[in-house]
C-alpha cells in the first residue's frame, strides 16, 4: 500500500509528457508573492487550464482552473508541500523520486478542494492553505511521517494535484469530493489512464508552483 501511495501521489514533475511550453511567472508585492503557471494533464501533456498561487507570511491560496474535466464526474484537487525543495535531488525540482528521502525533503500531502465536473468540462478549484496547519494530511492513512503541513509559505515547492474520482455515485458524493479514497475500488496506475467507470481514481492533472 504504502508503494502505491508513492506511485499514486507523483506530481507529474518528471513526467515525460510534461510541457515544454508551460508559462512560469512571478509578480511580487509588498509581502505578497503571486505565481502562475499551467494547469496540464499529465497523459498527454497538453496545457489545459492556469493555476495562480498566492503567498504571504501566513499561508498560500490557490486557483486551479481546468478544462478537460469528465462532466458529472468527482474530482479532489491535493496540496503536494516540499517544505525543503533544497533537499531535493535537483535542488527546486522535486519530483517522485525525493519521496523516497521524505525526512529530507519534508513533503506533506493534504486535502485542498473537490466539486463535481459541470457540463461544460470545465473546473475551478480554490483552496487555502495557512502554516503550521495539518488539517487535511493523510500522512496517517499511507504511514508517512508528518511535518506540521507547511512549514513556510515563502519558501515551500508547492504542487497542486488534481484527482478523478470518477462517476458521481448517489450516496457517496461527499466522500468523493473530500477523501482521497472516496468512492475508489480500482486505483488506476498514476497519470496513464482517465477514471471512466464507476469506482476507478486516478492522478491526472497537475499544476508545478517552483520558486
Amino acid at each position: 500500500m504504502k508503494l502505491l501511495f508513492v506511485l499514486l501521489l507523483f506530481v507529474g514533475a518528471s513526467c515525460s509528457d510534461e510541457p515544454d511550453e508551460a508559462e512560469f511567472t512571478t509578480v511580487n508585492a509588498s509581502a505578497n508573492t503571486k505565481s502562475s503557471t499551467a494547469v496540464f494533464n499529465t497523459i498527454t501533456g497538453d496545457i489545459i487550464g492556469t493555476s495562480i498561487l498566492h503567498r504571504n507570511s501566513n499561508g498560500v491560496t490557490v486557483n486551479f482552473k481546468t478544462t478537460d474535466l469528465m462532466p458529472g464526474h468527482a474530482y479532489t484537487l491535493w496540496w503536494v508541500v516540499w517544505n525543503k525543495p533544497e533537499n531535493c535531488i535537483v535542488p527546486g525540482e522535486c519530483t517522485e523520486a525525493d519521496f523516497a528521502n521524505a525526512l529530507d525533503v519534508e513533503v506533506q500531502l493534504l486535502y485542498a478542494a473537490g466539486n463535481v465536473a459541470g457540463n461544460n468540462g470545465k473546473g475551478n478549484f480554490s483552496a487555502h492553505l495557512n502554516e503550521n496547519d495539518d488539517t487535511g494530511s493523510i500522512h496517517e492513512l499511507f504511514g508517512l511521517p508528518n511535518f506540521g503541513g507547511l512549514q513556510n509559505a515563502e519558501t515551500a515547492e508547492i504542487h497542486a494535484v488534481l484527482r478523478s474520482h470518477g462517476p458521481k455515485i448517489p450516496g457517496q458524493v461527499s466522500e468523493q469530493i473530500s477523501s482521497y479514497e472516496g468512492g475508489c475500488t480500482v486505483f488506476l496506475p498514476p497519470f496513464t489512464q482517465i477514471p471512466v467507470e464507476e469506482g476507478e481514481c486516478g492522478d491526472i492533472i497537475a499544476a508545478l508552483h517552483r520558486l
